[in-house]
């Protein structure tokens, strides 16, 4: 089916062969739906298969987003407490670290003037 190009009057302006009623586009009638406020009916409503479904595919991915929401911030408060703990142990690591090299140090130093090349 081919569709007609809009008639044009002088100007180039299209002519409208079926105009609108403007009161139709004040008082729409548009088909009432349920009555949403009456619990029977909304109950009713919630039973059928397809919201069910609906209801399980909503819970499945709110239940997957709850969980890698507080996998991320378990994962991001671990790691600024592993930082912290790093930093404040820092010096006392560095501290830690040159004692026991200064207590090694002499033994390997004799150890290693001991042994010959080969």
């Amino acid at each position: 089916m081919e569709t007609q190009p809009p008639r044009l009057d002088e100007a180039g302006i299209p002519i409208l062969d079926n105009p609108v009623d403007p009161q139709q586009l004040a008082s729409p009638s548009t088909p009432a739906g349920p009555d949403l406020t009456n619990h029977d009916l909304v109950e009713q409503l919630l039973e059928s298969d397809g919201i069910r479904e609906l209801v399980n595919d909503l819970t499945e991915d709110l239940q997957k987003l709850v969980s890698w929401k507080i996998e991320a911030v378990l994962k991001e408060e671990i790691a600024k407490l592993i930082h912290s703990a790093t930093e404040q142990s820092g010096e006392k690591l560095g501290e830690d670290i040159r004692t026991q090299l200064q207590l090694a140090l002499p033994e390997l130093v004799a150890k290693l003037a001991q042994t010959k090349p080969e």
